[in-house]
């Protein structure tokens, strides 16, 4: 492809947070601008204290639209209406500040910029057919998994991966305990429908796993296309080799450093990410172990404007009180106090909020650290088992979903060649037997597991890789041409009746007390 013109890429992303959604855009960002493209991120929020340092160091170009009409919630609820508009307003903004030679405030706050090639859109796919129409464009969306089943807890109702290794009475407790109600089906029924219609308008389907094209194949039935699978990557220079003159003076690393025997958990701190397994298992191998020094450190993406995040994080913190474990947060706002490197390493369970790249380095790769604890259910690839493995630190990890497409798992004992972990139904009982074998881990296997996982993501999770597969899905969708004049008036209908529906669905909607939609 080296002869072919450079394109101009622009991506749409709704919360340019910390998340492996976002490190997926950012790393396909950064991998098309390293094999010669223009590439720039449209979102409508980035929080430059929350938020990945290629977006805020200027590698990146990165515009907020559409964040000053629309809230992201209307009392802690109607997320999708919200999420949806506020898209909406962003592609609006976005087509304006295109076509209109000049600034005009709250219309074309970019004026005068150039048309793009192709657009890449992940996560919300409302904006999809308007890109298209109005901005005569083509478009590649690359799926995580479809909102239709993270809604509402219908993930495990639609596709069975897993559940065959799940007891009956656990079954039907996850199943009863998620399934949403009748006002909440008929609220999320025109979402649904519009989420399968507006992706099926795009030019090319990208999934991050098999597991997740599987997925998308059964929830939307009527989809022309099958997605294809590109992997997300890592840049391994990101998370080895720290310079330790660099890290001697990084005050946030050194908080961290600890010569206690450490399991590490990297997840949002949300509900679905199942963290409390990883406690819970944690409490029961140290009161096995009661003469041995270990600790857990949980660390992930916090925002404090986020209720899930509140609340998941009340949890992990009443659990450690319940269970008399000790803990300490580190939280990097103003404002917060910070723990001292005694409180730090007194502690059995370190809660790291929102850490930093040197930190997360350093959690994956120092000499203490004995394996990272992956807990999500389902989970649609996940990134951070691909970064440990990078790191040559072995995987415990649930056997469903993207982990079992990364993680190599020989047998009970590690012994096999080319194991790169572990992977367990998620019972703390499976958990704590594994976690005692990765704790007794000889130093000539643990060397072994080591050099199998580096060798794994450098063949199969390279930020070359997805540049050259992202590359390629670019040029099939720009070689279509323009969009034809049947294609922009289907498209103009739908995306005049798409605002209507998602403005009506808001009014009626806002009327309704949020504890109906439980």
């Amino acid at each position: 492809m080296a002869d072919i013109t450079p394109l101009r890429v622009g991506f749409v992303h709704p919360d340019l947070g910390i998340g492996g959604a976002e490190k997926l855009i950012v790393d396909a960002a950064v991998s098309l601008q390293d094999r010669g493209h223009e590439v720039v991120i449209f979102t409508s929020r980035h929080d430059p204290k929350r938020c990945f340092e290629e977006t805020r160091n200027g590698t990146l170009k990165v515009h907020v639209l559409g964040d000053s009409i629309v809230p992201r919630t209307i009392l802690n609820s109607l997320h999708i209406v919200c999420a949806s508009l506020r898209q909406i307003h962003l592609s609006l903004l976005l087509l304006a500040s295109i076509y209109l030679p000049f600034r005009i405030p709250f219309i074309s706050p970019l004026s005068p910029m150039e048309s793009f090639d192709i657009f890449i859109v992940d996560q919300l796919s409302v904006c999809v057919p308007i890109l298209r129409w109005f901005g005569q464009t083509r478009v590649v969306f690359y799926c995580h998994f479809p909102d239709k089943l993270l809604a509402g807890g219908r993930e495990v109702e639609v596709d069975n991966v897993g559940r065959s290794d799940m007891n009956p009475r656990e079954a039907k407790k996850k199943e009863s305990k998620k399934a949403p109600g009748l006002l909440k089906r008929l609220y999320r029924l025109p979402f649904d429908k519009m989420e399968e219609a507006t992706t099926g308008e795009s030019d090319i389907v990208l999934a991050n796993s098999s597991f997740t094209a599987r997925v998308y194949d059964r929830a939307f039935p009527t989809l022309k296309q099958k997605p294809r699978v590109v992997y997300p990557c890592i840049k391994v220079e990101q998370y080895v080799g720290l310079d330790p003159a660099e890290t001697n003076n990084d005050k946030n690393v050194q908080m961290i450093r600890s010569d206690k025997a450490t399991f590490v958990s990297l997840n949002r701190f949300e509900a679905k990410k199942n963290i409390e397994l990883a406690l819970e298992a944690f409490s029961l191998v140290k009161k096995d172990r009661p003469n041995g020094s270990m600790r857990l450190v949980v660390a992930g993406g916090y925002d404090k404007a986020l209720k899930d995040n509140i609340d998941t994080y009340a949890r992990l913190t009443k659990f450690c009180d319940d269970s008399g474990l000790r803990y300490v947060t580190i939280r990097p706002e103003d404002g917060d106090s910070t723990p001292t490197s005694t409180e730090v390493n007194k502690a059995e369970v370190v809660f790291l909020l929102n850490f930093t790249d040197g930190q997360r380095a350093s959690l994956l790769t120092a000499d203490s650290s004995i394996a990272l604890l992956y807990t999500p259910e389902n989970e649609h690839f996940g990134i951070v088992p691909v970064e440990a493995m990078a790191c040559g630190l072995p995987v415990l990890g649930v056997n469903s979903g993207g982990p079992t497409e990364t993680v190599v798992d020989t047998d009970a004992e590690l012994s096999g060649e080319g194991a790169t972990g572990l992977l367990r139904r998620p019972e703390a009982d499976q958990w704590v037997r594994a976690m005692s074998t990765l704790f007794d881990l000889s130093p000539n296997d643990r060397a072994r597991i080591a050099r199998a996982g580096k060798e794994r993501v450098r063949k199969n999770f390279s930020s070359e890789k997805l540049g050259e597969e992202m590359e390629l899905a670019c040029y099939e969708a720009v070689s279509r041409g323009r969009v034809g004049l049947e294609e922009q008036c289907l498209l103009l209908i739908g995306a005049l009746g798409l605002a209507w529906i998602m403005a009506a669905i808001a009014v009626l909607f806002s009327q309704i007390p949020a504890s109906y939609f439980q």
